[in-house]
C-alpha cells in the first residue's frame, strides 16, 4: 500500500507552526520559566563581614596612680597573666584629670589591703611591700580579675554554667508575694519599690526595666521538710512553677522575685538570708512571719526593705555583675559593660558569619532584601560599638543580626531545590518538548 504524500502546502504550514512554537518557547516560555523559578538572593557584604576580627578590639583603661611605678614591668606582668588579652585590654597611665580610675597608694599602713569607693582604688601597703608588685596584684588579681577572666573565657569560647540572663535592652521584673494558705495579706510594695528604684536608676545606662507586682494565695508546698529545714538539694525542686502560676509569657525576658510566706517556719540550710537564686529565672526569699488567724496582715515597708536589698543583690548577679568583693558598684558596672560589649559583638559577628556560610552552602536558598538591610544595619552598629564601646550599640548589632538570620521570608522559603522544580514543571514541559523535538526531526528528514 502506497503511503500518501503530504502536500507542499501542508508541509510549509507544519514548518511555520513548528518554528512559531520553537520561537515562542525560546522567546517567551524559557524567560517565563526562569522568572517564575528564580530565587531572589540579595547581595550580602561578605568581604566586609569576614574582615571583622575582635582580637584587635581594644578596651583602654585610663588610670592615674599617685606614686611612681615601672609601667613596662606592669604591662609585662599583665601579658604573662593574661596573654589572650594582650592586644585587647590596655591600661593607660594618664594625668589625674583624664583618669577614669584613681589608684591611691598608702605606704605607711600596718597591713596590706585593697578598698574601692566609686572609681577610686585605695591600696594600703606596709613600708616593706613592693609597690609595683602590690599594684599589679591589686589590679589584675583582685579589682579587675572577674572581668578579665570573663573576657578570656569569651575569647576562648569556653562553655560556662552561667546564672545570668542573656543580655536584653529591657527586662520585666515581677515581684510576687506567695502565701501558703488563704489568709489575706497586704504588702506595702509601692513604698518598698521606691527604695528599690535607685538600683534601677544605677543600671539605666545598660538596660531598662518594667515592674509588675502580684499576690497569690494557696501556694502549697509539694515537698515535706522535716523540722522545717530545706536542704540545698531540696532547692532544685522547691519551687512549683506550674502550680504557683509563675510562668510568664511576656515578650521581654522576665526576672522573678518571690517572697514566700509559709504556714510554718521554714529555713534553708547554710543560708543566713533564707533566700536562694535560680539561674536565669530569679530570686526567692522565704519570710517567716506569723500571720494573725483572723485579721488581715500587712507586710510593712520596714519589713520589705531588707527583702528588697536581697533582691537587689540577686538582680546584679542575674545581670552578670562580677562577684568580686574588691570592686565598688561603679567599677562592677564598668566591668559588666565591657564584657557585654564584647559578648554582644561576638554573638553579632557569629550570626552574620553563619548567615554567609548558609547562603554560600545552599545556593537555592532565598536571601530577601529585608535580610540585607538588617545585615547592613548590624554592621553599622558593630562599627559604632567598636568605636564607642557602648552596650546600646552592641545590643542593636546583635538584635539586627538575629533578625537577619531568622528573617521570616527566608525561613518560610528556606530551600527550593532543583528537584522540586523538575517535579512541578516536567508534566507540562515533557509533552510539549517531545512533540516539538519529534516534529523538528521529521521536518529535517523531510
Amino acid at each position: 500500500m502506497n503511503k500518501s504524500k503530504e502536500s507542499p502546502r501542508i508541509t510549509s504550514l507544519r514548518k511555520v507552526i513548528t518554528l512559531a512554537v520553537i520561537v515562542m518557547m525560546a522567546g517567551i516560555g524559557y524567560p517565563l520559566f526562569v522568572y517564575t523559578t528564580s530565587i531572589y538572593r540579595a547581595d550580602l557584604p561578605i568581604d566586609q563581614i569576614n574582615s571583622y576580627d575582635l582580637s584587635t578590639m581594644e578596651f583602654k583603661i585610663p588610670i592615674y596612680v599617685n606614686v611612681p611605678l615601672d609601667q613596662n614591668s606592669l604591662r609585662t606582668q599583665f601579658d604573662s597573666l593574661y596573654p589572650d588579652l594582650a592586644q585587647n585590654w590596655l591600661i593607660e597611665f594618664v594625668d589625674k584629670a583624664d583618669a577614669r580610675y584613681i589608684v591611691n597608694v598608702h605606704q605607711d599602713a600596718k597591713s596590706t589591703k585593697v578598698e574601692t569607693s566609686d572609681r577610686t582604688i585605695d591600696i594600703s601597703l606596709r613600708p616593706q611591700d613592693d609597690v609595683n608588685a602590690s599594684i599589679q596584684q591589686a589590679l589584675f588579681e583582685q579589682v579587675f580579675k572577674d572581668e578579665l577572666d570573663q573576657l578570656v573565657s569569651l575569647k576562648r569560647r569556653q562553655s560556662t554554667t552561667d546564672i545570668s540572663f542573656p543580655y536584653s535592652n529591657k527586662y520585666n521584673l515581677v515581684f510576687s508575694l506567695l502565701v501558703e494558705d488563704g489568709k489575706k495579706v497586704n504588702w506595702q510594695i509601692e513604698q518598698a519599690l521606691a527604695e528599690f528604684e535607685p538600683v534601677l536608676v544605677f543600671l539605666q545606662n545598660i538596660t531598662s526595666f518594667s515592674v509588675t507586682t502580684q499576690i497569690q494565695y494557696y501556694s502549697n508546698l509539694k515537698g515535706i521538710y522535716p523540722n522545717g529545714i530545706i536542704t540545698q538539694d531540696d532547692l532544685t525542686t522547691f519551687v512549683d512553677f506550674g502550680g504557683w502560676n509563675l510562668v510568664n509569657l511576656d515578650i521581654e525576658p522576665t526576672i522573678n522575685f518571690v517572697t514566700f510566706l509559709p504556714k510554718n517556719k521554714l529555713s534553708i540550710a547554710d543560708s543566713d538570708s533564707n533566700s536562694f537564686l535560680i539561674p536565669q529565672w530569679g530570686g526567692f526569699k522565704i519570710y517567716n512571719r506569723g500571720l494573725p488567724s483572723m485579721a488581715n496582715a500587712t507586710l510593712t515597708v520596714d519589713e520589705l526593705v531588707p527583702i528588697m536589698n536581697i533582691f537587689a543583690n540577686q538582680l546584679l548577679q542575674l545581670l552578670g555583675f562580677p562577684k568580686s568583693d574588691s570592686q565598688s558598684l561603679e567599677i562592677k558596672l564598668d566591668s559588666l559593660q565591657r564584657v557585654l560589649v564584647y559578648k554582644n559583638l561576638q554573638n553579632s559577628l557569629d550570626n552574620l558569619k553563619s548567615l554567609v556560610k548558609l547562603s554560600q552552602s545552599l545556593k537555592d536558598i532565598t536571601v530577601p532584601e529585608e535580610t540585607r538591610q538588617q545585615v547592613l544595619y548590624s554592621l553599622e552598629q558593630v562599627d559604632e560599638a567598636i568605636k564607642t564601646k557602648t552596650v546600646d550599640a552592641s545590643a542593636k548589632a546583635e538584635s539586627a543580626s538575629n533578625k537577619a538570620f531568622f528573617e521570616k521570608k527566608m525561613v518560610q522559603q528556606a530551600y527550593f531545590p532543583s528537584e522540586h522544580k523538575l517535579a512541578v514543571f516536567l508534566p507540562l514541559l515533557g509533552p510539549i518538548s517531545s512533540i516539538v523535538i519529534f516534529n523538528s526531526i521529521k521536518l529535517i528528514k523531510g
